[in-house]
């Protein structure tokens, strides 16, 4: 309302739209530690092993020749690999997550100088990795895809509904299962028709976001893994005494975060038209923790969701948007940014600290 007030571009179609493309990147990397964070542990190699996964892809696609659709799978898989290899170290050793990663993020640097040509810079521009965050959805597939998302978030609320039925636990129709799938209708197809659509239409970059963001709630609500991650956060001793195998949930984390990373680590190539020295940026692992604690993840362990932490990164997307459109100076930004941060460090160490002395 604030930045609206000061700026009626803020809310704009275009500049909304815009605003979906900046915090992609931080938004996947954000989603990706999330599972980490849940099993007590912190991967701070992330913002180095985009880059490097960015790179790799270009340096297929342009230098290499490959297919890019091939080069994106590999940079991809590399990404997955790369981080669970660091969850293995950190299973086997027991040494902690902090210190491990950090060892992996100066490697990491180093692999991306070494795989920069002599000039530093590998150009993507006019090539197919250029499209990745360029483009634009159709209007028809965006409509099937919402329609499809809200077909199944309904699914999954009457599969709810239907099991308390069955456990002999009361459930109501239409409060359970009605009403939200109603409710999420009107936001996302009002998101569209609003938002998206009097301008270019869905990028796709956003569409990615939602995707993945999608897939992780699924696993965190919906399976055995997500059960297991959560349990392994909030008791691990617990966990391990229940039969779950902690280290290869904790690698798993580690390795989802890494696919994530490696996504974003691509998207950030293709609107940089290229990827340098200068692409492995730790503010990228900064902003992610803050929207990360602002969307409710505990930074000790054992709480969190999926969809919070997609509306942190809106947040501090938008904070950062709204004082670039006011023209606000560089360090009134920073100083805002901190603020929201500490206060929001604050409130999840104040949340943490009551949990815990609640406990019988």
């Amino acid at each position: 309302i604030l930045f609206a007030l000061l700026n009626p571009l803020f809310l704009s179609s275009r500049n909304l739209t815009n605003l979906s493309n900046q915090i992609a990147v931080s938004s996947l990397v954000s989603l990706g530690l999330v599972f980490v964070l849940i099993v007590r542990h912190i991967d701070i190699s992330l913002a180095a092993l985009a880059a490097v996964c960015g790179g790799l892809a270009a340096n297929l696609s342009v230098t290499e020749g490959l297919n890019p659709v091939l080069s994106v799978a590999i940079a991809l898989i590399a990404g997955a690999g790369i981080s669970a290899f660091q969850g293995t170290i950190v299973v086997k050793s027991k040494a902690p997550a902090f210190i491990v990663t950090l060892g992996g993020m100066f490697i990491l640097n180093a692999i991306l100088l070494w795989m920069l040509p002599v000039t530093q810079v590998i150009v993507i521009a006019g090539t197919p990795l250029q499209a990745i965050a360029g483009t634009y959805l159709p209007g028809w597939l965006s409509c099937l895809l919402a329609a499809g998302a809200v077909a199944g978030f309904g699914l999954l609320r009457w599969r709810r509904h239907t099991g308390r039925l069955q456990s002999g636990l009361p459930s109501r129709f239409r409060r359970s299962t009605l009403l939200p799938t109603a409710g999420l209708a009107v936001v996302v197809f009002g998101i569209f028709f609003l938002v998206y659509n009097p301008y270019l239409g869905v990028p796709t970059p956003a569409a990615i976001v939602i995707g993945i963001a999608a897939a992780l709630s699924y696993i965190a609500t919906q399976t055995r893994l997500g059960k297991h991650i959560y349990a392994l956060g909030g008791n691990p001793e617990a966990a391990r005494r229940a039969g779950i195998n902690v280290g290869g949930v904790t690698v798993i984390t580690f390795a989802i975060a890494g696919f994530a990373t490696a996504t974003a680590g691509v998207i950030d190539a293709s609107r940089n038209l290229g990827v340098s020295a200068q692409s492995s940026d730790l503010t990228l692992l900064l902003g992610a923790l803050a929207a990360l604690v602002i969307g409710g993840v505990s930074l000790f362990g054992g709480r969190g969701g999926i969809w919070p932490v997609v509306l942190g990164g809106i947040l501090v997307g938008s904070i950062q948007n709204g004082l670039q459109l006011i023209a606000a100076p560089l360090p009134v930004q920073w100083t805002v940014q901190g603020i929201v941060l500490v206060v929001a460090v604050v409130v999840d160490a104040s949340i943490s600290r009551h949990s815990v002395g609640s406990r019988p």
